[in-house]
Parts: C-alpha cells; sequence; structure tokens
C-alpha cells in the first residue's frame, strides 16, 4: 500500500513501531517516507535508517504518558542525527492540543532540552508535511505564523505547565485570529 502511494506521487507519513517493534521505521526508510510517527518501539537499525533516509520522527509524547508506553529513544535518534518533530497525536486516548504540553513533556519525560523541543515543535514540524522552505521559523519570505508570548522569556512557555494565559496573540498567515484577553 505505501509504495502504490509513493508510485502514485503521495509523501508516505504514517504510524508506525507505537506498540511493537515491526520495523516501521526501516520500512519507511527504505520507502523515503517524508514523515513516521510515535516510534516508541523503534529498533536501533530503524533509528540508523531513519538518519540516512532523513525520514522525520513525529514524537507524540502524550500517547506515551497517557497510555503509559515506553518512551520513543529521542535522545538516541537526536544522537544518530534523525530529524525528531513533536505532535500532539490529539484522538480520543490521547486528548490533548496543547503544544506547550507536549513540549513539556518532550523536555521532562524524553529529556530534549528547551531548544531541542522549541525545534521539533516549529521547522522540524513544518519539514514533517513538506513546509520546512515556508513555514516553521520566522524568516523573510516564509509565511507569518506567529505565537506572541506575555513572557519575558518563551521558556515560560514550557515551564508553566497547563498556565493558558501565556499567549497573548496568535497571528496565521499575517492576521491576528486569537488574542487573549
Amino acid at each position: 500500500i505505501l509504495q502504490a502511494g509513493k508510485n502514485a506521487g503521495l509523501r508516505l507519513n504514517f504510524h508506525g513501531d507505537e506498540l511493537y517493534p515491526l520495523g516501521g521505521a526501516e520500512l519507511g526508510a527504505d520507502l523515503e517516507a517524508r514523515a513516521i510517527s510515535h516510534l516508541e518501539e523503534i529498533s536501533d537499525d530503524g533509528i540508523q535508517r531513519m538518519a540516512k533516509s532523513g525520514s522525520v520522527a513525529v514524537i507524540l509524547p502524550s500517547t506515551a504518558y497517557i497510555l503509559r508506553l515506553k518512551a520513543p529513544p529521542v535522545r538516541s535518534m537526536i544522537k544518530n542525527g534523525v530529524i525528531v518533530a513533536l505532535g500532539t497525536d490529539f484522538n480520543p486516548n490521547a486528548h490533548c492540543l496543547s503544544m506547550p504540553t507536549i513540549m513539556h513533556l518532550a523536555c521532562v519525560n524524553l529529556r530534549m532540552s528547551l531548544n531541542e523541543a522549541l525545534a521539533a515543535a516549529t521547522i522540524n514540524a513544518a519539514h514533517s508535511i513538506g513546509r520546512g522552505s515556508t513555514h516553521g521559523s520566522i524568516q523573510v519570505g516564509k509565511v507569518g505564523d506567529l505565537v506572541l508570548l506575555r513572557e519575558r522569556k518563551w521558556e515560560h512557555l514550557v515551564y508553566q505547565l497547563g498556565d493558558n494565559q501565556s499567549i497573548s496573540f496568535v497571528i496565521k498567515n499575517g492576521d491576528v485570529v486569537f488574542k487573549n484577553k
């Protein structure tokens, strides 16, 4: 099925190695998948092959936390050159829409640094869906999607778990779409 999708010109992005080590990372790397999500049960070989292929590991910290799964080996992924992105996996078994909470879990449970979590939640996440050249960072010529904070330092967005008052404005494509009163 994945090969047929690739042959049809689709970019591959799928869940792999979440509950069991079934070789999803290896398969995705061999097919040059854009991204593979979950990866709690990724093998060392899968990490090496994803690093070589450039496939993005989309890590979903709330899923491992809520379902009490083994944490994905993010430190090993980063050490071996895998591009790591963060996502919420919002669904009935991992009901979390908060990227600051996801970043917090990534730092505390997966041992990512604050800067690694920020890159994973922004530019690497954009890259995972094929938009890294147009989204995910503040650069001339890129789409103006921004979150403006009330905090003096952006790190407080991650430190203050559950605080939804830190965000002042959300700007989408240059337009204010949310203003916190």
